[in-house]
């Protein structure tokens, strides 16, 4: 709200008329907004999200002809409006048209869109917010690599330059570390320390990311990952057991519990956490291997059965 409540004062003496074109799916070919923004709308987020990506029914007609927080007295939500409702006609990338009727037209101010977030108030904080927000955000699904999906890349910055960059297997070089960073550039620094085999740096990382995401039971796996590379054992086992509390239905957490328990020769507790892995991700012979493995050793260390001898046999 803060960055919200910095975007009001440029706005003063210049307020829109009422030609509402910029609130019709049809005045607007698209319209840019954040999860973050779709959260802090609440219940009006969901309708707003179809409206914004100009969803059609199975006819070919808009969802939402018009923004469905358009009501007869203006905006519903006017207070809390998303980033790009609040610098429509102040500024306007080349290429692109005002609707005719609109009071900015001579007013606004043009930039080439590559230069979008050296231009906008605000649009660098927000995607920092947003990026953040993005990291608290708790996955329901399975986490098979430290990715977090959804963020989207802007190659201008540098945390995402070196985000895309260590996705295709390089080792960027990363900013002098700030007395301040976000979730999002500690994820990055998390990420670069372990694909260069940095475990106690990437262990840090992940841990002070943990204490914004304490939630994050993917992260809670690749933390304890890197706690077992350092012999952290009691480390990496109680972030395990604590990501399983908190989603049940990751094989990577399982298996890694598989190969500590291998590692202590708990050979059943092994072959357990392997099978439960298998069972989550059937297609992964690995999972099965190992825990047949493991069973193996269960039954080697078996006593045999002993043969009494009764007499007259």
């Amino acid at each position: 709200m803060e960055l919200y409540s910095a975007l009001e004062q440029p706005a003063t003496g210049n307020h829109c008329g009422s030609c509402r074109s910029c609130c019709s799916a049809a005045g607007l070919s698209k319209q840019n907004v954040t999860d973050l923004e779709l959260a802090l709308l609440g219940p009006a987020g969901p309708d707003f999200a179809r409206y914004a990506a100009r969803e059609k029914d199975a006819c070919g007609r808009f969802v939402f002809e018009v923004c469905p927080n358009l009501g007869p007295e203006g905006c519903r939500v006017y207070s809390i409006r998303p980033f790009s409702c609040r610098v429509f006609g102040h500024y306007r990338a080349e290429g692109t048209v005002l609707p005719e009727a609109c009071v900015y037209i001579g007013r606004d101010r043009e930039f080439p869109a590559s230069q979008y977030y050296q231009t906008v108030p605000g649009a660098v904080r927000l995607r920092q917010l947003s990026r953040d927000y993005q990291l608290r955000k708790v996955p329901t699904t399975r986490a098979a690599s430290g990715e977090i999906t959804g963020l989207g890349l802007n190659l201008e910055d540098v945390w995402d330059r070196a985000l895309e960059a260590i996705g295709r297997g390089a080792s960027p070089e990363l900013p002098e570390q700030a007395a301040e960073e976000g979730v999002f550039a500690t994820y990055v620094r998390a990420l670069w320390a372990g694909e260069n085999n940095r475990h106690a740096e990437a262990l840090g990382y992940y841990l002070q990311v943990l204490q914004d995401c304490p939630k994050r039971h993917d992260l809670m796996t690749f933390a304890g990952f890197h706690a077992f590379q350092i012999g952290q054992m009691e480390q990496a086992e109680q972030l395990w057991l604590s990501a399983l509390q908190l989603f049940a239905g990751n094989p990577l957490t399982f298996s890694f519990l598989g190969y500590l328990y291998s590692h202590y020769q708990q050979w059943q507790m092994a072959a357990d956490f392997f099978g439960a892995a298998a069972e989550l991700e059937p297609e992964q012979l690995l999972h099965r291997k190992r825990r047949d493995e493991a069973l193996n050793r269960v039954a080697k260390r078996r006593p045999e059965a002993s043969v009494t001898d009764h007499p007259g046999d």
